[in-house]
């Protein structure tokens, strides 16, 4: 089995040998963490950021150099948070550095979240070489090309509601963005789905059109590209696959309900070729890229409501 740490709405927890156990900071929300070598990084939701450098026995407070409490996703070089900053860090997460430029864009003033009083989410990035891409709700593209001195924020197909990007492991000017429905100038027109850019996130075109969270080009399984689109917002969601880049998808849920009773937030690539899959109502599921035969990754029983992932 492999081994995981889980963050959940009640602290960490570890998935060894198909057990789970507590490691601390209950009655916290976890809402992002990274296990590296240095240790364990846990960005909570409103609580700040904790770090363990002995596997999750103890954890402190990290504070220097952030200005917010809410995290959405952090490594040991970059985190980001509600409202919509980003940081990173020169010592592998026991400080870290605002890039402040983020807040001079024009109109940042205006970003939002429809369910949460602060201003925009940066939910995820995408690094490669002096090339920052964040995905920002409700805002836009994040994008700086010089190492984060300056940035802008754009649409992407006319969306601004951004909620993951990635890129093909082969080839980082391939790039995939998950859309949902927000606007921010209440554009007309459909919103939400799935775009794709080939010439590194300068055009785009839709390859979905419903609200989507999580999308993922799958490590073991570069040839596919996977993603986790619904009707509405949080419910009655499906998992669907594409072996052309999009332009045709199929469906990749079997073991489970679909339509499902949640969605999809978030796909991890996990140690060993699977793919695992976050969902809205704190489920954790896994895979095999190719078979798509999903199965719990917790064990029987488990009454968790899972926040985010990482692997030892």
């Amino acid at each position: 089995m492999t081994d995981a740490f889980i963050g959940t709405t009640d602290g960490v927890l570890t998935l060894r040998d198909g057990a789970l156990e507590r490691l601390g900071l209950e009655g916290r929300e976890v809402s992002a963490l990274y296990a590296g070598a240095d240790g364990l990084l846990a960005g909570t939701y409103g609580d700040g950021l904790f770090r363990s450098a002995d596997e999750g026995r103890s954890w402190e407070p990290v504070t220097a150099g952030l200005t917010a409490s809410t995290f959405r996703f952090v490594t040991d070089e970059i985190a980001g948070t509600e409202p919509a900053r980003l940081f990173r860090s020169p010592d592998g997460g026991q400080s870290w550095d605002e890039y402040e430029a983020i807040t001079r864009i024009p109109g940042h003033e205006d970003w939002y979240l429809p369910y949460s009083p602060r201003a925009g989410a940066a939910r995820n990035a995408n690094v490669c070489g002096d090339r920052l891409l964040v995905a920002a709700e409700v805002a836009g593209l994040l994008r700086s090309d010089d190492g984060g001195r300056t940035w802008a924020c754009e649409p992407v197909a006319g969306d601004e509601d951004i909620h993951h990007v990635t890129a093909h492991p082969d080839d980082p000017d391939l790039l995939y963005v998950s859309l949902g429905t927000a606007s921010l100038l209440h554009r007309e027109g459909e919103h939400g789905g799935v775009a794709r850019s080939g010439d590194g996130g300068r055009t785009w075109e839709k390859v979905e059109t419903d609200y989507t969270r999580a999308s993922l080009v799958p490590a073991a399984r570069p040839d596919l590209l996977i993603a986790g689109p619904a009707p509405r917002v949080g419910a009655e969601g499906r998992i669907v696959v594409s072996a052309d880049g999009g332009d045709s998808w199929e469906p990749a849920g079997d073991g489970i309900d679909v339509p499902m009773p949640d969605m999809v937030e978030l796909f991890v690539d996990a140690p060993g070729g699977e793919v695992w899959a976050l969902c809205s109502r704190g489920r954790l599921l896994r895979a095999t890229p190719g078979e798509w035969t999903w199965t719990s990754a917790l064990p029987a029983g488990s009454d968790v409501t899972v926040k985010a992932v990482a692997f030892a």
